[in-house]
């Protein structure tokens, strides 16, 4: 995939996957993956192409999850992520016999699809200084919290979960923060 940046064929065809894709999103609203991107991409000069790689994954396994506190929603009457999710793991032939199982297979799935493309897994591994990040974690999740893809994502995150997926998304699933930053988590 690398190799064909530089063709016009291969521009060709991401300029048309872009279009596609805005004219997705432009019915469907977005969610708390780009919302969360558009923060930090600006705050620490990230593509947002890649900013979305890192924070989808995690996004997915969020959404994947029924919440213990139940919202409206607008469109049906209980909660559909976890079985959208399988649906879409089923239509790309992973393993989905449940819906828990199409949620670990798609955010697998995301996961290797990032590094195939060489895209960085965390904002640890994109450059983001530390120190930086996690002075700005409250102001990221709460500029996250109010941006206006936010309330079209199927489930409504608190502060504190935006929090712990902007802090997931920077250290990597297996990793976290120093035991003294950990403490300070819900």
């Amino acid at each position: 995939m690398n190799d064909r940046a530089g063709r016009p064929e291969a521009r060709e065809k991401m300029h048309n996957a872009g279009t596609i894709a805005g004219m997705a999103f432009g019915n469907a609203f977005l969610g708390i993956v780009h919302a969360m991107s558009h923060t930090l991409g600006a705050t620490f000069h990230l593509a947002h192409g890649r900013t979305n790689a890192v924070l989808l994954p995690h996004v997915i396994r969020y959404n994947g999850t029924v919440p213990t506190k139940l919202t409206g929603w607008p469109k049906y009457e209980d909660y559909r992520a976890p079985e959208r999710f399988q649906d879409i793991a089923r239509t790309l032939g992973l393993p989905a016999t449940t819906p828990a199982e199409g949620v670990k297979s798609l955010a697998s799935a995301v996961e290797r699809l990032r590094d195939a493309m060489g895209i960085e897994a965390t904002f640890q591994s994109l450059g983001v200084d530390e120190r930086s990040f996690l002075d700005t974690l409250p102001q990221q999740a709460l500029n996250a919290y109010e941006d206006q893809c936010a309330p079209a994502n199927p489930r409504m995150p608190m502060l504190e979960d935006m929090q712990e997926l902007m802090r997931t998304a920077y250290y990597g699933r297996e990793q976290g923060p120093p035991d003294d930053e950990r403490a300070e988590r819900p």
